[in-house]
């Protein structure tokens, strides 16, 4: 008799398991994808392989920090009749975001949606590592399509912080105006459109990688460097920074200190822009891309790259 009610109980939890497996929303269900060593801890959703979660271990700065700003990826395709079609990676759905090893991630997302030229019969494939403290992007698209794919947005940080409200950020490259300088411009709290109002949705900047292959964002006694893992590249690339959805003046470029403002969303964005302008038809693999944390000045960051 204790045998047959244990049977009994048991199979009326599986039933319940079962229920719970085919009636659970898929959003509920949805998870993390981790990496993590002694200096980084990155997370990525298991349902649309945005980057969701990055934090420096060594002094705790959450870098990227709300799940829902989290972005996988951007892509523009223009139509023959309409230029604006954009592909959101928040829009797609990855195919497989699958842990290869300890220390690397596979994505994949095809047949992208995309905003006005419906489903476009394309790949993306990425795989993403962690190794001693220096994270990488590498990315191939599969262009099967009538279209040209001009730029692809990859990596994308959706929601990126400073270590605290009080303490500033600033972007660092290099120039040809300034031999052995970095260009620094505050972006953090203030931030200046130099886009022009008519031309950007957000106040926007953009520093040329053909002139800096690295790109520092330094807080003042520590910072992320993000570099091109390869040289020459052999297309065009962007670092860009987008602040949403504004700030409180133009006068003075102050960014809103709260995380919502009205009831929208205040958040800073840092992308890769690779100009790839892929043909129909095409297979186009990407720079990869190296992102680093180090301690100390911008200094510390342009020691990176002379190493």
């Amino acid at each position: 008799m204790n045998a047959l009610t244990n049977l009994l109980s048991n199979a009326r939890w599986l039933a319940v398991l079962y229920a719970l497996l085919i009636f659970t929303p898929a959003t509920l269900l949805a998870g993390e994808v981790t990496l993590e060593d002694n200096s980084l801890f990155v997370a990525f959703d298991s349902q649309s392989g945005a980057l969701v979660r990055l934090e420096d271990k060594t002094t705790h700065w959450v870098m990227e920090r709300r799940p829902d700003l989290g972005v996988s990826f951007r892509l523009f395709a223009p139509l023959p009749h309409r230029r604006y079609n954009p592909v959101f990676g928040g829009k797609q759905h990855a195919v497989e975001v699958r842990k290869k090893s300890a220390n690397e991630i596979h994505f994949q997302w095809n047949h992208l949606v995309s905003e006005n030229g419906g489903i476009l019969p394309m790949t993306l494939s990425a795989d993403v590592t962690l190794t001693n403290g220096i994270l990488t992007f590498k990315a191939t698209l599969e262009n099967d399509s009538m279209l040209t794919v001009e730029t692809l947005d990859y990596p994308y940080l959706g929601d990126f912080n400073a270590p605290t409200r009080e303490t500033s950020l600033a972007a660092g490259v290099m120039t040809n105006n300034l031999p052995g300088q970095l260009k620094i411009d505050q972006i953090y709290p203030h931030f200046g459109n130099e886009k022009g109002y008519w031309g950007v949705n957000y106040p926007t900047k953009t520093r040329e990688g053909q002139v800096s292959p690295f790109c520092l964002i330094c807080a003042p006694d520590e910072g992320l460097y993000t570099a091109l893992a390869i040289s020459p590249v052999p297309y065009r690339i962007q670092w860009t920074f987008e602040q949403h959805p504004g700030v409180i003046s133009s006068a003075t470029g102050l960014v809103p200190p709260t995380d919502e403002i009205s009831g929208i969303q205040v958040h800073l964005e840092f992308r890769v822009c690779h100009f790839i302008f892929a043909a129909p038809h095409s297979t186009t693999a990407l720079a990869p891309v190296v992102m680093r944390i180090y301690q100390g000045g911008w200094q510390a960051g342009a020691t990176i790259y002379k190493q």
